[in-house]
């Protein structure tokens, strides 16, 4: 009866756990606006990120689905008053800065992606960290744009969005 009882504990527990997704907004005047293809992120459903928009000097963890491909953009806008957080209204004045995530837990190729860009005159930086892998960050003309594609699907992926300190001229 043990040998039969440690084998069925052995196929329900999982082999790999699965990644999340770390946005940590350090701005103390840019708000992330997290928006995706399938247009879904904002409704409330448990594995999907949620909500929309990230304010300056605020956090939000996502669990990522072992069954689910998502593919989410984080675009940047100045938040001048904390007050208004009309996401329709912060997205017409987004930042050419962005991030993009693809995760894709399902099918023969199971793969993570991720990508920042950063244009010099806007004064951001974004860090990507995929924990016990890699640290990236775009801020300077040299890395302005930079792309990886990694064949694991439970890596734990942090943004990080910080402001740079003012050029003296």
């Amino acid at each position: 009866m043990r040998p039969t009882l440690f084998m069925l504990l052995v196929l329900y527990c999982p082999l790999a756990e699965s990644a999340t997704l770390q946005v940590e907004n350090q701005s103390r005047f840019i708000a992330i606006i997290v928006t995706s293809l399938e247009g879904s992120l904002c409704t409330p459903n448990g594995q999907q990120l949620r909500p929309c928009l990230i304010l300056p000097l605020s956090t939000s963890t996502y669990a990522l689905s072992d069954t689910q491909a998502l593919s989410a953009t984080l675009r940047l806008a100045s938040l001048p008053d904390a007050d208004n957080t009309d996401i329709s209204r912060l997205q017409k004045h987004a930042f050419k800065s962005v991030s993009e995530f693809t995760y894709q837990p399902v099918g023969a190729l199971r793969y993570e992606q991720v990508r920042c860009e950063t244009p010099i005159s806007e004064g951001i930086s974004i860090n990507i960290i995929l924990v016990d892998v890699m640290d990236v960050t775009c801020s300077t003309a040299t890395d302005r744009h930079t792309s990886w594609v990694y064949k694991r699907n439970d890596v734990n992926v942090k943004f990080i969005v910080k402001d740079l300190p003012a050029r003296q001229r």
